[in-house]
């Protein structure tokens, strides 16, 4: 059936609205039931099934019902299942889009749910670049292997915008990503992810998803939040996780301090403070944890794993968690999004929980001649010193990734 559209305008707060009827559903009056993320349930609990020991039993459970996803309590089941796997802040981001569709029918429901999907798709592109981003940085400094100026160029747009990237544009760095670890024969971080190429090329479903994204996020307000669109936004972010859904096998965590335990005629440990990221499957949300590990890892770090900590890749400075960096309780997990201005010397960041933007600029605290026990005794400025790192490391990974630093001049390599 086509879609028609006709009718009258709607004001909410300072945005105005066009109501529209579209399939004999308006924006502002609903007239017609729609149900919310039946689709994108049933199709990520088939995706995410081999990663996923408890989705594999559910649907065993369930194969003689079909329709099991317009079954209430069976999609609710379903839903925590998806949430509770999807690596981190993507369970974080998909509980919130699912509690969404519980609402009762209305405008705002509209609005909230597809700018919901369009960040949830956001922030799963965004992990897998900074993931490849990560790895890709480490590796260089291991062997300094050769990035065509062309991909440089595209690499370099993620590291000297000061306007954020689009999906789209994500996406082209994450193609560009993907073949620089062909072209240098270079082993992937995800291995599951090597199957993503091929749908990254026109007519497959992440690049058809990707452009549906794009395409709906670049919508002018007045036409975007309309019941249709609502569909369109749910049938997309599906395609997207699904070819995403190698995720729903790896875990988050922040890093919030390490200490270093020895007895003597004993094996020395070390005890974490960490908050593991997303929901469990208590429904808890970042859940903090103390346990001895027989190894260390960068404190102040977020890392992706699939079994343990010493196989796991730091998102840092790409994603952070903001309350590590300022001494304060909880989990403020921000995604990079762009710098302040063209100077290079302010950081914009995201916050997951609201979508709002935090700058982050750089002090230089520690001066040459400064003697660091004089910072770290100083909250204020170990503060500062501790924010400043998010500049050194990002400002590292720019100049090692695009050539504009001697590698033998770095220490530690």
């Amino acid at each position: 059936m086509d879609t028609q559209t006709s009718g009258t305008t709607i004001q909410t707060g300072d945005k105005i609205y066009n109501i529209g009827v579209i399939n004999n559903a308006t924006f502002g009056t609903i007239t017609e039931n729609r149900a919310f993320n039946e689709y994108l349930t049933k199709e990520l609990m088939s995706a995410i099934r081999p990663y996923c020991t408890i989705a594999n039993k559910f649907l065993d459970l369930v194969k003689s019902k079909p329709d099991w996803n317009q079954v209430a309590d069976l999609s609710n089941k379903a839903k925590e299942i998806i949430a509770s796997n999807y690596a981190g802040i993507i369970g974080i981001q998909l509980r919130k889009l699912m509690a969404i569709g519980k609402e009762p029918i209305s405008e705002n429901k509209q609005l909230k749910y597809i700018d919901n999907c369009l960040i949830t798709a956001k922030r799963t592109i965004q992990l897998l670049c900074f993931t490849l981003i990560s790895d890709l940085w480490n590796k260089k400094k291991e062997n300094n292997f050769t990035i065509n100026e062309a991909g440089k160029d595209i690499i370099k747009s993620l590291f000297e915008g000061w306007i954020e990237l689009s999906i789209l544009e994500y996406s082209k760095i994450i193609d560009c990503l993907l073949t620089t670890y062909n072209e240098n024969n270079i082993n992937l971080p995800i291995k599951e992810q090597a199957d993503l190429g091929g749908q990254l090329k026109e007519g497959g479903k992440y690049y058809e998803a990707i452009i549906g994204l794009n395409k709906l996020s670049e919508t002018p307000d007045l036409q975007k939040y309309t019941i249709n669109n609502c569909d369109i936004a749910e049938k997309h972010l599906t395609h997207l996780l699904c070819c995403f859904s190698f995720f729903a096998g790896y875990k988050m965590v922040s890093i919030k301090n390490i200490n270093y335990e020895e007895v003597r005629n004993d094996t020395p440990k070390y005890l974490y403070n960490s908050v593991s990221l997303g929901m469990d499957s208590k429904s808890n949300i970042n859940t903090e944890n103390l346990y001895y590990y027989d190894g260390p890892v960068c404190t102040d770090s977020i890392l992706l794993y699939k079994d343990n900590y010493k196989n796991s890749i730091n998102l840092f400075p790409f994603i952070i968690d903001l309350s590590s960096l300022t001494f304060e309780l909880g989990v403020r997990i921000c995604f990079y999004s762009c710098l302040l201005d063209m100077d290079e010397n302010s950081i914009t960041y995201r916050f997951l929980e609201d979508n709002s933007t935090e700058c982050i600029s750089y002090t230089g605290v520690l001066k040459q001649g400064t003697h660091v026990n004089d910072i770290v005794n100083d909250k204020e400025k170990r503060m500062k010193m501790k924010l400043d790192t998010v500049f050194n490391e990002f400002r590292e990974t720019k100049d090692i990734l695009l050539g504009t630093i001697d590698l033998s001049s770095l220490d530690n390599l």
